[in-house]
């Protein structure tokens, strides 16, 4: 019984022990051609961060003139390179996007064509960049388009559901609002849609209390104002009590 229990505990025991001495696999040291790095060791234990430099005529293949990478699970990160100082590495565009080439930098006399995110186009048309002598040349410019739409405005009582943040909308974007519990829009409708037009949104919803129907006053006039009502009376008549009352987070009047 007690060997039994024993062969258990080791089965569940010993998974765990493999797991953890897999996950903390050390990273040999890298094949660096044309470079030199330090700390210089044969392995380095996980999360070990070396510093590396490229020979005359050569860099590294990330920004400046010397870089850094860090041994994760087994590998470098970013792997270390050291490329043709004419060679370009990774080009950013804000608002905008392009193809990646697989080893992470681009041989001199490389062209690539740029696409600008939704709400933005290309300043002058210009979509196309070029790796000359290590630099990027005519890098294109993505400006927010003219009938782009700004953030949505916030509603009052009201989330915007279905689309993720963003400060850019297209022309003819659309985001839908949501009222929040015990809230409607005008029509007893709890979501309405809004629409981007020549870079102004269309009219939002206005979100109101849920109290269902009002207290009926016999020979009163009732004015809504939105989350509360004003009673007055009719002619010959007079009020007896307060003319305003108001809706509750409960659903009531009072």
């Amino acid at each position: 019984m007690c060997v039994r229990y024993l062969g258990f505990v080791l089965l569940v025991w010993f998974p765990g022990v493999l797991h953890a001495q897999i996950a903390a696999q050390p990273c040999r040291a890298p094949n660096l051609n044309g470079g030199n790095f330090v700390p210089e060791r044969d392995s380095y234990s996980e999360g070990t961060t070396l510093t590396y430099s490229c020979d005359s005529g050569l860099k590294p293949a990330v920004e400046g003139w010397w870089a850094s990478s860090k041994c994760q699970n087994s590998t470098w990160f970013p792997e270390p390179q050291c490329i043709d100082e004419k060679a370009c590495t990774p080009l950013t565009i804000p608002n905008a996007g392009h193809t990646e080439n697989s080893n992470g930098w681009f041989e001199e006399g490389h062209r690539i064509r740029i696409t600008c995110d939704e709400g933005y186009e290309l300043k002058n048309l210009d979509a196309t960049a070029i790796c000359i002598n290590g630099t990027w040349s005519s890098v294109p410019v993505c400006e927010k388009s003219l009938y782009a739409c700004g953030e949505p405005p916030k509603i009052p009582h009201a989330v915007i559901i279905g689309h993720r943040y963003q400060e850019v909308f297209a022309a003819d974007s659309k985001v839908q609002y949501e009222c929040e519990d015990g809230f409607t829009v005008e029509g007893a409708d709890s979501k309405k849609s809004i629409f981007c037009m020549s870079g102004i949104w269309t009219e939002g919803p206005t979100c109101i209390r849920n109290c269902g129907n009002p207290p009926s006053v016999p020979y009163g006039v009732l004015r809504t104002e939105q989350w509360f009502l004003k009673y007055s009376c009719s002619t010959f008549y007079k009020l007896e009590g307060p003319e305003t009352v108001f809706c509750y987070d409960d659903g009531t009047w009072l």
